[in-house]
């Protein structure tokens, strides 16, 4: 057969068959050239007559150096199937056409995937001449099939898993199985410990166990950068991205990693991969593969094995979150209880199982008279008060808290009891100590009360025996102030709150006894916003509104004889404020009186509460005290 880019159609023949077999081969030729695909063109004898350009780029061959071998002697290896060639070999010797995959070999050592289509040529007469065969790059889909195949399997498998090394058993098997891999090892990172776990290794071949049992003996820290210690799983796991070098062994016969190289180099192992595993909180595992560098998809397998490490990562996740949750479970102080979606309990803790026996397979309504899990679409309901039954036949009062079951997967919810008996009794012995103290306290200011009311009377008494007017009006205004002080105790011991009283209450109070006792025929108006202020503020804050107001009611006598007294409390933004006015003649810049105990305890009790006084302006007294909170 000649070379088709050659054939012509001689000059002066005749325009019959040969001359349309001639174009047939040249029109062939020229697709052949432009197509991607590969052609070979082979004789009788099955040896190369013919390649295009596509045969170069996809086998790194030109022409000169293929023509006259036979395609097979070259292209396959020790990696393709013996299967897939004893079928090809007895497809080409019955002269039939044959369609099959195989694995080949580049000119520099790449495995690739390849579909070959070869048909056989024959001449007029029948004979065979040769094969045309037509190979496609298929590395990419079987490489794809491949991924979903093994994803598909993992996660098949990591279903009956029960620990971490099982699971990473499962992933690096499946590695070396479904892929050129001579070694794969899962390493965990175990929270708060410095370097990682090697926890499972598979090899392919008995002498890849070298490799392995040096490097199942080593604990990597995490790094970013191939220094000694660090490797590829420090560096997966110190950058959280795939990491690949090939001939690593070539570059890094230093120190730790001089055992490791040399185990590698005598296992044929050339590329070293870790791709991390990651998790909620970053990085829970690397797994690391080494292998040749010329297996199909080699330069894209750390990508591919993305989808494994996250399945290994959701796995590892899970079983953690499980393993934390069946140590709370079972260590929980209070009764903790699995609940399918029917209402029944599925399992129990042990406080559960002290209260209730053998509660599983039971209704949970049994337990706790009535109550029922909301529905796994509804909303989960507040921590509420029920009555549980034991199992001896008696009840307590419980908290019930209803959780959805996000631990274990399972659908249901997980119910808590926490037994309120001791809580509320101690809330019932703790209501009736406050109550007998808030009774004793109650009864001492109400007894302050009643002295204070003694002494004022026997004030009052002793200063209408007297006919020295001045001693007489010093000792009222003595009572008056004690009678300031004793309404403050009457009104602590009449409400709730012991320790603050309502002012504005309070100057009602007051004012209402200095009119009665100073006098009767004024008149008063008390306005007032409520205000509430402790007890150490209330006494001084009363003893001024006392005097203010006296004062009022002695001197506050309008031109015209009528006396009328205006008090107003207000709450402001610093504290509170107290205003006393009169339509009297009023005074000067200065106190009245200025030096009179009257002047004298204004000023002192203001600078104690650190309350400001200022006078208003006429006519009349004006007087406002703004009294700022306590601290």
């Amino acid at each position: 057969m000649t070379e088709p880019s050659d054939m012509s159609v001689p000059t002066g023949a005749s325009t019959g068959p040969v001359q349309d077999v001639a174009r047939q081969l040249q029109w062939l030729a020229a697709v052949a050239r432009r197509t991607g695909n590969a052609v070979i063109v082979t004789d009788a004898s099955h040896q190369i007559e013919w390649v295009n350009d596509g045969f170069r780029r996809l086998t790194g061959y030109d022409l000169a150096e293929v023509r006259g071998r036979r395609p097979g002697v070259f292209l396959q290896g020790p990696d393709t199937d013996p299967a897939a060639r004893a079928a090809m070999a007895a497809r080409i010797a019955r002269a039939e056409p044959f369609d099959a995959v195989v694995l080949n070999y580049a000119k520099d050592g790449r495995q690739y995937w390849v579909r070959i289509e070869a048909e056989p040529t024959r001449d007029a007469g029948g004979r065979l001449t040769g094969y045309i065969a037509i190979e496609t790059d298929v590395t990419d889909q079987r490489v794809a099939a491949s991924r979903e195949r093994l994803t598909k399997r993992i996660g098949d498998r990591l279903l009956s898993c029960g620990t971490i090394e099982h699971a990473a058993r499962i992933v690096v098997d499946a590695l070396v199985e479904a892929y050129d891999i001579r070694a794969a090892a899962v390493w965990v990172v175990e929270p708060g410990r410095p370097t990682l776990r090697f926890v499972a290794g598979a090899v392919d071949r008995p002498d890849t166990a070298d490799w392995m049992e040096v490097t199942s003996s080593r604990s990597f820290s995490r790094g970013t950068d191939w220094v000694v210690g660090v490797g590829a799983p420090g560096v997966a796991w110190g950058t959280a991205a795939p990491c690949q070098k090939t001939d690593f062994w070539e570059r890094d016969q230093n120190g730790q990693f001089s055992r490791r190289a040399a185990a590698a180099q005598r296992a044929g192992i050339r590329t070293i991969c870790a791709v991390p595993v990651l998790g909620p909180a970053g990085v829970v595992a690397v797994i690391e593969f080494g292998g040749s560098h010329n297996y199909p998809g080699h330069e894209r397998l750390p990508s591919l094995l993305e989808q494994v490490a996250l399945q290994l990562g959701a796995f590892i996740d899970r079983h953690r979150s499980q393993r934390a949750f069946e140590a709370v479970f079972r260590h929980s102080p209070d009764a903790l209880l699995l609940v399918d979606a029917s209402g029944a309990v599925v399992d129990l803790n042990a406080r559960a199982r002290e209260w209730f026996g053998a509660a599983a397979g039971h209704p949970l309504a049994s337990l706790l008279d009535g109550f029922a899990p909301p529905a796994a679409d509804g909303p989960a309901p507040a921590v509420a008060e029920h009555r549980a039954h034991r199992a001896d036949g008696t009840h307590f009062t419980a908290s019930i808290a209803v959780s959805r079951n996000e631990a274990t997967g399972a659908p249901g919810s997980i119910v808590s009891i926490r037994d309120l008996t001791e809580r509320l009794r101690a809330e019932e012995a703790l209501r009736r100590s406050l109550a007998e103290k808030v009774t004793l306290v109650q009864e001492v200011h109400h007894r302050v009360k009643n002295n204070l009311q003694i002494l004022s009377s026997l004030v009052a008494l002793q200063a209408d025996a007297l006919d020295d007017r001045v001693v007489r009006d010093a000792l009222q205004e003595t009572a008056h102030r004690i009678q300031s002080m004793a309404l403050v105790h009457q009104q602590l011991y009449s409400h709730d709150d012991l320790s603050r009283i309502r002012f504005d209450d309070y100057a009602r109070a007051l004012c209402a006894a200095l009119r009665a006792s100073i006098a009767p025929s004024a008149l008063l108006s008390v306005e007032g916003d409520p205000v509430e202020i402790q007890i150490e503020r209330a006494v001084p804050a009363g003893i001024i509104l006392n005097e203010l107001v006296t004062n009022a009611f002695k001197y506050g006598r309008s031109a015209d004889g009528r006396t009328a007294v205006r008090v107003d409390v207000a709450a402001t933004a610093e504290g509170f404020s107290f205003t006393v006015a009169d339509d009297g003649p009023g005074f000067g810049a200065d106190p009245p009186r200025k030096g009179s105990m009257g002047a004298t305890l204004i000023a002192a009790l203001t600078r104690q509460l650190r309350a400001r006084r200022t006078q208003g302006p006429g006519p009349g007294a004006h007087i406002r005290i703004d009294v700022p909170h306590g601290p």
